[in-house]
């Protein structure tokens, strides 16, 4: 299917049916190419910091290609061919392709009481990115839905909201079958992201973090540094900054007070770091970024 994309109207009846679909699309970004391309509503465009705020649940099915996904839960991950992204209302997220390479996407944006009873009962948001092996089943599901999106004919938007829950039951079916023990180390790096997540106004203690996973802190860093190419506290000190600059541009936090929100024991030191990572001390970068 060439690019498509549709925004569809309130519809009452839809809405009664507990799974009612707001917009279904795809698009084929070549490389280089800017992202996201012209012809969306002004409501689903990016800010100019690269992030956006959706009041809907999104999934995005990154079909070919790769690139990045980042959002207030989850910090800068590369994702790849096979991917989907699971987008909640409220919550900030930025992604795109890689320029070199560019991607092909399907999404669809949805709402409903059975839709936010079962993502917020079965998903999270710590966990929006979600590499599957079932991506030719995806890619027809997604295909199926926007065929019947385009079309004009009575049924049609609870017909095609009918594969939303399916797109989940798929998408749940890959979590399930991980090691409930948690004693991979793919669940445990994956549980050990959450938690550095969840505690950015402290200093982790690591070896504590390693004994809550169930396993020796060596094999916590060697595993974690395999999977994410960094070590543990690497990894730490970067989404803290990460996350400062959004306080920075976007909370409009003073330096000090990022500094404090994050752990850092001083200022002086926050802004060494920030320094070193990007380039500039934080009141630079922000006066530039302006």
């Amino acid at each position: 299917m060439e690019s498509f994309s549709r925004y569809l109207p309130s519809d009452a009846a839809a809405s009664g049916w507990g799974w009612r679909i707001l917009d279904a699309g795809c698009q084929q970004i070549a490389k280089g190419q800017a992202y996201p391309p012209a012809g969306h509503p002004q409501a689903y465009l990016f800010e100019p910091g690269g992030r956006r705020l959706l009041d809907e649940f999104q999934i995005v099915f990154i079909e070919s290609g790769s690139g990045y996904f980042e959002s207030a839960s989850v910090a800068r991950t590369q994702v790849d061919s096979g991917t989907a992204l699971l987008l909640f209302p409220g919550e900030w997220h930025r992604y795109g392709p890689d320029k070199r390479t560019g991607w092909r996407e399907s999404w669809v944006g949805y709402k409903g009481a059975d839709a936010t009873r079962v993502m917020h009962q079965f998903f999270a948001p710590q966990e929006a990115v979600l590499q599957t092996t079932r991506g030719a089943a995806l890619a027809e599901l997604f295909e199926r839905l926007l065929h019947w999106v385009d079309q004009d004919v009575n049924g049609r938007d609870q017909i095609a909201a009918s594969h939303v829950p399916l797109l989940l039951a798929f998408l749940k079916a890959e979590q399930a079958a991980e090691p409930k023990s948690g004693s991979t180390d793919a669940v445990i790096v994956r549980r050990a992201k959450a938690a550095l997540l969840q505690r950015l106004d402290e200093r982790t203690d690591l070896e504590a973090l390693a004994r809550e996973l169930g396993c020796s802190y060596s094999r916590f860093r060697f595993a974690f540094r395999k999977q994410t190419g960094y070590a543990p506290r690497e990894f730490e000190n970067r989404i803290k900054l990460n996350r400062a600059r959004d306080l920075l541009q976007h909370n409009r936090l003073s330096v000090s007070a990022v500094a404090d929100a994050l752990g850092y024991s001083s200022v002086f030191y926050f802004s060494r770091a920030f320094k070193r990572a990007f380039g500039q001390a934080p009141q630079q970068w922000l006066n530039a970024s302006k």
